[in-house]
């Protein structure tokens, strides 16, 4: 269960910390009583590091970026600690724990196909269908705490008046020396072999997705400087995010060497 932790995010920007802690108790007491320990437990940290301590520390530095790296190492440390104490409740080690729940929600799947689940179970088998879940996981959790944090962050700008600078998407930038672990990711995935090869794989969509970001933010650019907004701004993003991605992508990572924005002035 996942419950969108924006409420929290904005009362924490407007209001003392000791408000939003008395917000996510309040929160968790109505969870509570799902009787689903392992949602409350869960949604209690996600709430913490992205409704309370990301807001929270943007307001004491002013600086984002390190609040959301700050932020997103949390969340990843609550979620290895959340997989270590669920999976000694069930007397196993984390990694079988996440393997016993993938294959209980596969033999779910199996019980109860439908649709495209029904084909990806004829197509690739159990095993072949498991290993590909194995495979997309740990990118598709690290990207999913990612965007949280960029999407609570994105309607926090427009929910919250005086919040971030009207520049503020257009001059986002990643740090040049992610380059190298991006370089390192891609040489193991193309060269290396089992757990170097997923290793790889997974690192390199993670920071895919950074560069992505980076890619909207120079398109951001360009429509500030061409003046569109409203609804042409709206399906401009869109068909870059649905259909022009790997261009996207590509913009932001050759950004680090050309400097898109700087050849066509300074915002």
């Amino acid at each position: 269960m996942v419950i969108s932790p924006l409420p929290l995010f904005i009362l924490t920007l407007k209001n003392r910390a000791w408000v939003s802690v008395a917000a996510l108790f309040s929160n968790l007491s109505m969870l509570s009583t799902l009787n689903d320990p392992k949602s409350v437990w869960l949604a209690g940290f996600f709430w913490l590091a992205v409704g309370i301590l990301f807001p929270f520390l943007i307001r004491k530095t002013g600086k984002i970026q390190q609040s959301a790296v700050i932020s997103y190492l949390f969340l990843i440390q609550i979620l290895l600690l959340s997989l270590v104490v669920l999976g000694r409740k069930a007397g196993q080690g984390p990694v079988d724990y996440v393997r016993s729940e993938v294959f209980q929600i596969m033999d779910q799947l199996i019980l109860n196909p439908q649709g495209t689940v029904k084909d990806l179970i004829q197509n690739e088998g159990r095993d072949g269908l498991y290993r590909k879940i194995m495979t997309e996981l740990p990118s598709g959790i690290l990207i999913s705490l990612l965007m949280s944090l960029w999407v609570n962050l994105l309607f926090a700008s427009q929910f919250v008046r005086g919040f971030l600078s009207k520049t503020f998407w257009s001059r986002y930038k990643n740090p040049e020396w992610l380059v190298w672990p991006t370089l390192a990711s891609a040489a193991l995935f193309a060269f290396a072999e089992k757990a170097p090869h997923l290793i790889g794989l997974n690192g390199f969509k993670v920071f895919m997705v950074l560069y992505g970001l980076q890619g909207l933010s120079i398109l951001s650019f360009f429509l500030n400087r061409a003046g569109i907004q409203g609804f042409f701004r709206t399906a401009i993003y869109a068909i870059a995010l649905f259909i022009a991605s790997p261009v996207v992508v590509s913009a932001g990572f050759f950004d680090l060497w050309f400097d898109f924005r700087r050849k066509f002035g300074q915002i």
